[in-house]
């Protein structure tokens, strides 16, 4: 099943090690902003980017860097409210293709060749032309071993 979207739909897969995902629950709306221009301001560059639905004043956000920028992103969140959750050494797994946009089913197949070899997706995140899922890098092995298998024609 894997295999077909490999064949016909993704163009390459790209792999990102060393990657921390850091979480910030119960921060206000308003600092939201705040937080991404002081990120920003420091030379973090993020890369996944997740907000829970916003139904009042506070929100859950979520994002991912490079595990070298966690030292500074501590520094940048250390003085706005809510709790932190901190979870590094993991790998950005994005799948591209120019027709992802036009073909469905393109995401649930990617997340059943997880599924299938016991990898959870802790983030994710689309676009037209992606399909970005964040696992834990203990699963590494797993995940090139399933990449091998469906996409060693683009490797």
């Amino acid at each position: 099943m894997l295999k077909d979207i490999a064949d016909n739909i993704i163009q390459n897969v790209k792999i990102s090690n060393n990657i921390t995902l850091v979480t910030l629950y119960n921060t206000p709306v308003s600092d939201r902003e705040k937080i991404f221009e002081e990120l920003a301001g420091n030379n973090i560059n993020l890369d996944i980017i997740s907000q829970s639905p916003c139904f009042g004043g506070d929100i859950t956000l979520s994002f991912s860097m490079p595990d070298a920028d966690l030292p500074k992103a501590l520094g940048v969140t250390a003085d706005f409210k809510g709790e932190k959750n901190i979870c590094s050494n993991n790998l950005v797994i994005s799948f591209l293709g120019q027709e992802i946009i036009n073909t469905p089913g393109v995401a649930a197949k990617i997340f059943a060749g997880f599924s299938k070899c016991g990898i959870n997706i802790i983030l994710i995140s689309t676009s037209d032309v992606s399909v970005s899922c964040l696992i834990a890098g203990s699963d590494e092995v797993k995940a090139m071993k399933m990449l091998g298998d469906n996409f060693g024609n683009l490797q």
